[in-house]
């Protein structure tokens, strides 16, 4: 895949195999995400849709491939600049949240600016847990918000510097059915507003059910999910 290809691109991912612990997970895994569409990847436990997550944030190398970030090649960047450009191209939302506890949800959702050396945007970052339906809880520590309420100040979080990109790892994992359903819906509205495109690995297929486009990753390969597999995922979100 070359410059040309990927410079449109928020995310391409071309050509990826990663094999973990003498296991194969997946191998040739090929895809491409333009600004505003969003993607599940689906999956059962342990079939890697998490390691693939995490290679398309730089947080991890292919063994073959390359995953390009708006045409740049990150495996052409050493550490710190693959940290300090995911620091602007990429929000990470994970399942555990990751809030820093002795911090409130305002000085969370700051936390990013601080990182990149900047003064943080407080009007920008009250607007995000407005936007999340936080406002109230601006003043609260991590202890005293719900697991739901945790997640909607990590996905303002992830949010703060405006990235093109988002990546969510089974983000309602740790939810309750309703609180699951509210907080995806929060995520999506947040990427909507803001244009920025959304990966979201998950194991349910009511919650891929959501997002534009769904892929299945099964026997090491990534495609799309099949048009029964849809209407069965339609009925479940509708259950």
């Amino acid at each position: 895949m070359n410059q040309q290809q990927t410079s449109s691109t928020t995310l391409a991912v071309a050509g990826v195999s990663k094999t973990l612990g003498g296991v194969k997970l997946f191998t040739d895994v090929s895809l491409q995400l333009q600004q505003g569409q969003s993607l599940a990847v689906i999956g059962e436990s342990g079939s890697g849709k998490s390691t693939l997550l995490h290679l398309m944030a730089g947080l991890d190398r292919p063994d073959t491939g390359e995953v390009y970030w708006a045409g740049t090649a990150i495996h052409t960047l050493n550490t710190d600049q693959i940290s300090a450009r995911r620091l602007r191209h990429v929000g990470l939302v994970f399942q555990a949240y990751y809030l820093m506890p002795h911090l409130t949800a305002q000085q969370n959702v700051e936390l990013p600016f601080l990182l990149a050396g900047e003064e943080p945007n407080h009007a920008r970052c009250s607007q995000l847990l407005d936007q999340v339906g936080m406002s109230h809880k601006s003043t609260s520590y991590p202890r005293e918000m719900s697991g739901g309420e945790q997640q909607r100040v990590a996905i303002a979080r992830a949010l703060a510097l405006n990235p093109p990109l988002i990546l969510a790892d089974e983000p309602t994992g740790n939810l309750d059915e309703d609180n699951a359903e509210r907080v995806l819906r929060v995520l999506l509205d947040a990427c909507s507003a803001q244009g920025c495109a959304l990966v979201m690995v998950t194991h349910s297929p009511k919650a891929a059910s959501h997002l534009n486009h769904r892929l299945n990753l099964a026997d090491h390969h990534l495609a799309e999910i099949s048009k029964i597999d849809n209407v069965a995922a339609h009925a479940a979100n509708k259950a």
